[in-house]
């Protein structure tokens, strides 16, 4: 399991709404069936539990493990540019780790649909790869802080944005928090910096 501990304060906020009891995980894949997808925290706190996944082969994973674990979720295979949902439809929704695969001006069209979707009042998490991580910059450039990395055989995009740049994409939300983390880690060809920028925001 991922731990994630930063989705625990987004809870909190949660906990606090008094709007259904749901939420919705933009990104809610898992690379390997024997892996707990991050919306699970949520199942067990008494969220109804949504999520979307573009990869058919993520997606199928995550719905594996829900089917060994008996957990109950209602996961499509989607954009989170073009959300299946309707207007003000869900309380809650977040995105760990996932939004900045996407190039900047997507990021921007899945901030938009996730407003979208959102009930009045409801509460959001999404986190930002930061400028200061020690992948920015490398790989090929596709356009402002946008890279072209490769990850195993797969070519992979991040998108980093300095500490408040992506202050600019929620208008109509109110920024309840937002934090940069960095975090050194030590891997096989030496030490990486990791740095995110978390976000929680309610819809205005």
């Amino acid at each position: 399991m991922l731990r994630a501990v930063q989705l625990y304060t987004f809870l909190e906020h949660c906990n606090e709404s008094d709007l259904p009891k749901e939420i919705l995980e933009c990104g809610a894949g898992v690379w390997d069936p024997d892996v707990e997808p991050l919306f699970v925290r949520f199942a067990n706190a008494d969220y109804a539990v949504r999520g979307i996944e573009i990869s058919e082969e993520r997606a199928s994973n995550a719905l594996a493990y829900c089917k060994g674990h008996g957990i109950d979720v209602e996961l499509a295979v989607a954009d989170m540019r073009d959300l299946p949902f309707d207007d003000a439809s869900i309380s809650h929704a977040f995105s760990y780790n996932a939004i900045f695969h996407l190039p900047k001006a997507g990021i921007a069209q899945a901030i938009d649909e996730i407003r979208r979707v959102l009930r009045p009042d409801g509460v959001c998490f999404i986190n930002f790869a930061g400028s200061g991580d020690t992948r920015c910059g490398e790989g090929e450039e596709v356009g402002p802080g946008e890279f072209q990395q490769t990850e195993g055989d797969e070519k992979v995009l991040h998108s980093f944005f300095d500490h408040t740049e992506a202050d600019a994409l929620f208008d109509g939300f109110q920024i309840a928090h937002r934090e940069r983390r960095t975090l050194d880690r030590l891997f096989e060809d030496g030490m990486y910096r990791q740095e995110y920028i978390d976000y929680i925001v309610t819809k205005a």
